[in-house]
């Protein structure tokens, strides 16, 4: 490959990847064309982008840059794509977990980078299992509300005590 090809290669993985706050790699070895297509399909759908990448080529743009840390480069070993979301790689992480749901052994996944940290598979698929920011923000605003529920029967339930007392100390009174 000629020098001028090489650097507009990496000029192109360096724009592609610029910002990028996480991804996600896996070995695409095994997949057929028509299961290669179907991924693409269900990743762009999710807003995810699939990217095969040059090992040697990578190595050195991701070695280059100061917020990746240098391990993340030892991911790139065999056939390599990379999973990028505008929204990271948590959506990343989920949309290449819910396609293996369906085609399961069909990709490995080598591991990822999160918030500047490489993450191992087991990590990508805990990942993958964290609820996303709907769901967290309605956990959040039910865990806030929850208690406020519980106060009009509570708030009765100490009147009717108040109540209670009252008689019975009126009661007592009343007898002696």
């Amino acid at each position: 490959m000629s020098r001028e090809l090489k650097d507009i290669i990496t000029k192109d993985i360096e724009t592609r990847f610029e910002g990028m706050d996480g991804c996600i790699v896996f070995n695409y070895r095994g997949l057929s064309a028509e299961d290669t297509f179907t991924l693409r399909t269900n990743l762009r759908q999710d807003g995810v982008q699939m990217n095969v990448v040059q090992n040697r080529l990578s190595k050195r743009v991701f070695a280059e840059r100061e917020d990746i840390p240098g391990d993340f480069a030892d991911l790139f070993r065999g056939p390599t794509a990379l999973l990028t979301s505008e929204e990271g790689a948590l959506r990343a992480s989920k949309s290449i977990f819910n396609w293996l749901k369906e085609n399961k052994d069909s990709v490995e996944i080598k591991g990822g980078l999160f918030e500047g940290k490489v993450l191992s598979m087991e990590e990508v698929n805990e990942l993958a299992k964290i609820p996303d920011k709907e769901t967290l923000l309605a956990q959040t605003v039910g865990m806030f509300l929850s208690p406020i529920q519980f106060l009009p029967s509570a708030a009765k339930s100490l009147v009717s005590h108040l109540a209670g007392c009252t008689k019975a100390r009126h009661e007592e009174l009343s007898d002696s």
